[in-house]
């Protein structure tokens, strides 16, 4: 990239400045630029490029939704004339591309492949998912420079949630705690409950409500350990909890009783998974990144995870087995837990595998199984495929011809329907809390952004029709 040093230091000056006030931005300059195609030539030498934003319907007083993509329009520029864009995140990780501009002097993220930069292809996402920045939406701040003295610079207003939507803390009533989100719709609205995994508290599940509370769902962020009075760890955690908290956000005045889903992540999967195959009131199940098959309680491998009726839910055994690690020049640590799922699954019997498969087949309403191919904390693919061939032998469905399964391709681990738009430039491994190790999650940040879009457009189709039937 031409300059890319000194542009990115121009970025982070700009962004710590704060956002730019308009929405457009122009620079002017002179330069010389020979090319061998006659219609790369320039005609004159004043050109005075403007860039601005554009999005169906015109641009949003109050900014962008992350699941709204933005295009980055520059035009006016000479023809052919190579354009430097960096896209800084509020609070400092950045994307950045080399276009070439076309014969009419336009560049467009929408329309045009970069020549080089943090993605390939045609992305109009790609400014987004492939920068570093933390895992939650923030104002985009773009900058181009195309040779002149000054940079063209636009800002891209970005915002979690529309005016309208509710969080309603929910503490402790009928002992469940997490955020009811409230959509700007009117009721009445279809019930969904967003289940995190190994992180605890409302992490997670929180993101997934962000984005379905858009779509006029009435959406439960549920923590179940980790949080204030809850259990401190993933251990022997009652699954009556979780009726509990369907039973809480049926309550709510303008919630629609008769249409419920439940969305499990990672751990959480395996909650949903088994609340819903013994609740015949629950209309739909997703599970990201996630089990067909129960295991241990976290770091308690003897131990289940889940107790039904005070009775612990049969797991598969703990093979003891040693996770891959790769130890770098700098002293840092990278530890990729695959092996520990896999091997585990490898030294237990069939008997003991039957045993810990979730009966998927009495769940009274569709399964979406949604899996990364790169999962590095565990398997999640060939894990969903344990539900997968129960719901196929049991004739499920055939009952219920909305049941499906993805395995998305260069996807981790981070693969989520409620990361659509959010950077993941730094999701494919994440530093423990002691620092210095980081655990690997997989994928690439292009194969999790455009996994986690394809996932979020798939499980908003599948719940568009089954819970709006």
């Amino acid at each position: 990239m031409r300059r890319a040093r000194g542009l990115t230091a121009v970025a982070l000056l700009v962004l710590s400045c704060g956002p730019a006030s308009s929405l457009r931005g122009e620079g002017t300059g002179p330069f010389e630029w020979a090319v061998s195609d006659p219609r790369c030539i320039p005609t004159r030498r004043d050109y005075t490029p403007t860039i601005r934003l554009v999005a169906d319907g015109g641009l949003p007083d109050a900014g962008f939704l992350a699941w709204e993509s933005a295009e980055v329009v520059v035009e006016g520029l000479p023809p052919c004339r190579p354009l430097d864009m960096i896209f800084g995140q509020a609070v400092g990780g950045f994307a950045y591309a080399v276009f070439r501009a076309d014969f009419e002097g336009t560049v467009s993220t929408g329309r045009d492949a970069p020549v080089s930069g943090s993605w390939s292809g045609v992305d109009i996402d790609g400014p987004v998912y492939s920068s570093e920045g933390g895992l939650f939406v923030q104002d985009v701040n773009v900058l181009a420079d195309w040779g002149a003295a000054e940079y063209l610079e636009v800002n891209w207003p970005r915002r979690a949630l529309s005016r309208g939507v509710d969080v309603l803390p929910i503490r402790g009533a009928r002992g469940v705690f997490g955020d009811l989100y409230l959509p700007s719709t009117a009721p009445p609205w279809p019930v969904v409950i967003a289940i995190g995994g190994s992180e605890g508290g409302t992490l997670v599940s929180s993101e997934v409500a962000r984005t379905f509370v858009e779509q006029g769902y009435l959406v439960l962020a549920l923590a179940y350990w980790g949080l204030e009075v809850l259990p401190p760890s993933l251990d022997r955690l009652p699954l009556e909890y979780f009726r509990e908290a369907i039973e809480v956000a049926k309550e709510y005045p303008g919630a629609r009783r008769d249409r419920i889903a439940l969305i499990g992540v990672s751990r959480g999967s395996e909650a949903a998974l088994l609340v819903a195959s013994g609740s015949p009131d629950v209309s739909a199940v997703v599970s990201v990144v996630g089990s067909g098959v129960s295991w241990p309680a976290w770091e308690l491998w003897t131990e289940p995870s889940w107790t039904r009726g005070d009775a612990g839910v049969a797991f598969v055994p703990w093979a003891n087995a040693q996770p891959t690690v790769r130890v770098f020049d700098d002293g840092g640590v990278e530890v990729s837990s695959r092996r520990l799922w896999t091997e585990a699954l490898r030294a237990a019997s069939p008997m003991a595998i039957e045993a810990a498969v979730i009966p998927v087949e009495r769940i009274n309403g569709p399964v979406l199984l949604l899996g990364a191919d790169d999962d590095q904390i565990w398997p999640s693919c060939a894990l969903s495929d344990f539900a997968w061939g129960r719901l196929v032998d049991a004739g499920h469905t055939a009952q219920f011809p909305a049941d499906g399964r993805e395995c998305y391709q260069a996807a981790g681990h981070a693969l989520n329907p409620g990361y659509v738009g959010l950077p993941m430039g730094s999701a494919s491994s994440v530093e423990r809390a002691d620092g210095g190790v980081f655990d690997l999650y997989g994928g690439t940040a292009q194969g999790n952004g455009q996994g986690s879009r394809a996932a979020w457009r798939r499980t908003s189709a599948f719940l568009e029709a089954v819970l709006r039937r």
